[in-house]
């Protein structure tokens, strides 16, 4: 599992100082960045000419209200790890350790000349299965 901190700021909050429900794809994507990075990988997979790493579908659950400035614990876990794609799964917990919100992330390794299925490369693997739950 990886783990890191985020705080929400005003421009991710609705006029009533609570998340924007979109916002929380944002902080999603934003660790899984941080996880790809910090993995000091031998190329730079968000910037790769041959392959690309689109989402394939996504979707949320909100448990409690998540608040203009509050710091969020933001865990992630690999749930699924295949030849081509893998999921990923993000929790987001409050300051009173309560879980706040969860999104699940479906990704495929993708050709970048066909857009066709090509397997996940292996030092990506590896650190895929790293995170496993």
């Amino acid at each position: 599992m990886f783990s890191t901190k985020r705080v929400v700021e005003f421009a991710m909050c609705d006029i009533g100082g609570i998340l924007f429900f979109a916002k929380i794809f944002d902080l999603a994507h934003s660790a899984y960045e941080e996880l790809v990075l910090s993995s000091n990988f031998s190329q730079n997979y968000f910037a790769n000419n041959h392959f690309a790493i689109p989402l394939i579908s996504t979707s949320a659950d909100f448990y409690k209200p998540i608040t203009l400035h509050e710091e969020l614990g933001i865990n992630i876990y690999v749930s699924r790890v295949g030849n081509s794609s893998f999921q990923l799964t993000t929790t987001f917990i409050g300051e009173k350790g309560e879980t706040k919100a969860m999104v699940k992330t479906n990704h495929v390794f993708v050709d970048k000349i066909n857009f066709k299925k090509t397997n996940i490369p292996i030092e990506f693997v590896e650190m895929l299965n790293a995170n496993k739950e």
